[in-house]
């Protein structure tokens, strides 16, 4: 997989315990032209592509570690209310300190009580943050920014607070042990580790289909069965939703067999949500010959399937997406699954063709390319030959609506 990998637009930097183990790492806005890393500053854009990408995108096997991420995000960012419901070992809620406002202290407490733990950035103790160090889990201190003096007298003052202290651009081993000594408990800085660039396979969602999503999200009564014929539209942004339902908040005790069972675990909300920071986030490339290949096959499986009955319909579909995604995200199969959780079922029809749904999706790989027709009793060539058509123009409507947004 290494020589399709890509950077992502997202560096890391490891956070230290007094150990010197990696506890978790910052998420910092890495831009397209290389030049430079930074913090999410310049605008929500950032912070909604590094939380697409950190939770959508495929790494290479054991690139990442499941350990905290650190996103800074801003104080119009908090106030929307868009992040989505991750677990707090996922993700911590990185703002700069500054003077809030009733409403932001509000909205900041809504998380908190949430589970998420939050850091106050840039840290300088004032009178004024005290209401904020009750909620903060963390404070980081830019430790070329103070004199030890000062930054004996922080550490002192937010001893009253439950909150634990990181030290922030430490340049040298000496400095990291006097400010260890010092009481700092966490550490981050070029001496430890400097920002690296993230690399992997950056997933892009075509944004005609994910602003139908979110038109159909605004309907109360719509169904999770209607956003997931939407979302099938887009062999990419199924992928990203069933990666979305894989991370931690969302340990089922079940794999996943179907788009509806994969919606109806996150929920409506969450599923705004995230459809939301996907239409923020996408790249909005155009649909190409293949992208139509897998919805003629992902449709035609489930339409066979619903005629025959010896399949689940949406689990028929799923095999049929997975079993081309590999190809059209350049990796190998393996590794797609590495990244998904889905059951069993769909892993031995996708790789051996076993089992009842393995067994349709090969007859109907092998009637698209005209191998298998001739075998297929009179009643069942008719089943497949009018499921074939029907997923056509299925999947020529989905291939008009991606391309719409280019014209």
């Amino acid at each position: 997989m290494e020589d399709n990998l890509n950077p992502l637009g997202l560096a890391r930097q490891p956070i230290f315990d007094r150990d010197l183990n990696v506890v978790a790492y910052e998420l910092l806005y890495h831009s397209e032209n290389g030049e430079s890393i930074a913090k999410f500053l310049k605008g929500d854009q950032e912070a909604c592509n590094a939380l697409i990408n950190n939770f959508t995108s495929i790494y290479d096997c054991g690139a990442l570690k499941s350990l905290p991420a650190f996103l800074n995000v801003s104080e119009m960012f908090v106030r929307s209310g868009s992040l989505p419901n991750l677990s707090r070992h996922n993700l911590v809620i990185d703002i700069r300190q500054q003077e809030l406002s009733s409403e932001l202290i509000k909205n900041i407490t809504k998380y908190v009580d949430a589970g998420y733990r939050l850091v106050l950035d840039d840290f300088t103790y004032d009178p004024n943050c005290d209401e904020l160090l009750t909620l903060a889990n963390m404070a980081r201190v830019n430790i070329q920014k103070h004199s030890d003096e000062e930054i004996e007298q922080h550490l002192k003052t937010v001893s009253r607070f439950k909150v634990t202290c990181l030290a922030e651009n430490v340049e040298t081993k000496e400095e990291y042990e006097k400010y260890r000594k010092m009481g700092f408990r966490l550490f981050q800085g070029p001496f430890l580790s400097r920002p690296t660039l993230v690399e992997g396979k950056k997933l892009s969602s075509n944004q005609s289909i994910v602003i139908h999503l979110l038109a159909a999200l605004q309907d109360k009564e719509v169904t999770p069965i209607v956003l997931a014929d939407i979302t099938s539209r887009d062999p990419q942004l199924t992928f990203k939703l069933l990666r979305i339902v894989n991370s931690a908040k969302y340990n089922l005790p079940n794999k996943i067999e179907s788009l509806t069972q994969a919606i109806v675990a996150l929920g409506m909300n969450e599923i705004n949500k995230w459809a939301t920071l996907l239409a923020l986030a996408s790249n909005d490339e155009s649909p190409s010959e293949l992208i139509r290949q897998i919805l003629l096959t992902a449709r035609m499986c489930e339409f066979v399937a619903y005629r025959t009955e010896e399949v689940d319909s949406e689990l028929a579909f799923i095999c049929g997406v997975l079993s081309m995604l590999d190809a059209l995200l350049e990796i190998d199969q393996e590794t797609l699954l590495d990244q998904l959780s889905v059951s069993e079922v769909i892993t031995s029809a996708i790789t051996r063709y076993e089992g009842k749904a393995g067994k349709l999706l090969h007859a109907v790989t092998l009637y698209m390319v005209g191998q298998s027709s001739f075998e297929l009793p009179i009643e069942v060539q008719e089943v497949y030959s009018s499921s074939y058509y029907e997923a056509l123009r299925w999947s020529n409507e989905a291939m008009q609506m991606m391309e719409g947004s280019h014209l």
